[in-house]
């Protein structure tokens, strides 16, 4: 129990420090994009915004928790993760006005939650790759150490 406390706190700080950096970096591009409306915007909202930003960060990087879990199947773990941040993720962005939306514009609306969703995923298999890629590094490691200890016995 006290391992699996750790382990969510652990996951929850990652998530605040993965939605501050996700939300500096997304100003930095409307800088760089001279999005100076949006950013003002972000500016004279800060609390807020920034608020938002770590929520967000819990919500999708937080929830990764799942994939340590041995029970549910890999396609239900993607499943909860994806649905728990995109749930999360949407309605906060279009309440802080980081997605534009239009009620009478409904295929606007799914256009850009589709593209949301896009963006998600694209993050997620980064993600998805760097962890596949050090677990063949950690593996290869085990394997030479396993074939030194098989050498040093002969």
């Amino acid at each position: 129990m006290k391992y699996t406390a750790k382990l969510v706190i652990q996951y929850i700080l990652y998530g605040i420090c993965f939605g501050c950096t996700f939300f500096v970096i997304m100003c930095l591009f409307c800088f760089i994009g001279g999005g100076q409306d949006l950013l003002t915007l972000i500016f004279n909202d800060f609390a807020r915004q920034s608020i938002g930003a770590m929520i967000i960060g819990v919500a999708c990087g937080g929830t990764a928790i799942i994939y340590q879990f041995n029970r549910p199947s890999i396609f239900v773990k993607i499943i909860i993760h994806f649905c728990v941040g995109m749930g999360i993720f949407y309605p906060i962005a279009i309440y802080l006005s980081w997605i534009p939306f239009y009620p009478d514009r409904i295929l606007f609306t799914v256009l850009q939650f589709l593209f949301s969703c896009g963006i998600f995923m694209i993050i997620w298999f980064c993600f998805y790759l760097f962890n596949r890629n050090e677990a063949k590094k950690i593996n290869k490691r085990l394997r030479e150490l396993e074939q030194d200890n098989i050498n040093n016995r002969n």
